[in-house]
């Protein structure tokens, strides 16, 4: 059995990053609650290091929630009138599952390879110690899923 044993795909994935957010707590939670408000179920979620006044925060969401995501972007953009919302969809999240991962180094590593041969750039990475999530574009994800799928023996979950 290999470090990497599952791989779960999901498609029509939209992804917002929304730039110069103020950097403080109060203005993330801000988005999160309007986005709760908005009933937005949220899946993958990075924020830039703090290097100044501001941060940008990335989210995905199903593109499903488009028009809504689109709507929220104005009522952010009331709240925080610094922020700059850029949204993309037609994604897809590839998701690598290892309960062994944390034994292990150059996983990561072997995954971005295998990325980069199929010639695909990735959105947003998101970790824990047992998984690794990509987000692709929809145009290069199923060279992506296959490549992934040979490289480390699995199906599609």
């Amino acid at each position: 059995m290999g470090v990497i044993t599952k791989l779960t795909v999901m498609r029509d994935v939209a992804l917002v990053t929304l730039n110069k957010v103020p950097a403080n707590v109060e203005s993330v939670c801000r988005i999160f609650d309007l986005l709760d408000e908005a009933g937005i179920n949220v899946d993958m979620i990075s924020q830039s290091p703090l290097t100044g006044a501001y941060v940008a925060v990335s989210f995905t969401a199903s593109s499903d929630e488009m028009v809504k995501i689109a709507g929220l972007a104005n009522s952010i953009g009331r709240d925080l009138p610094s922020v700059r919302p850029l949204i993309s969809h037609n994604n897809v999240k590839i998701s690598l599952f290892g309960e062994k991962m944390p034994e292990y180094h150059g996983v990561a590593a072997s995954v971005f390879r295998v990325l980069r041969d199929c010639g695909t750039d990735v959105l947003l990475i998101t970790t824990s110690s047992v998984d690794i999530s990509v987000l692709v574009n929809g145009a290069s994800a199923e060279q992506c899923i296959e490549a992934l799928k040979k490289a480390y023996g699995l199906s599609e979950e």
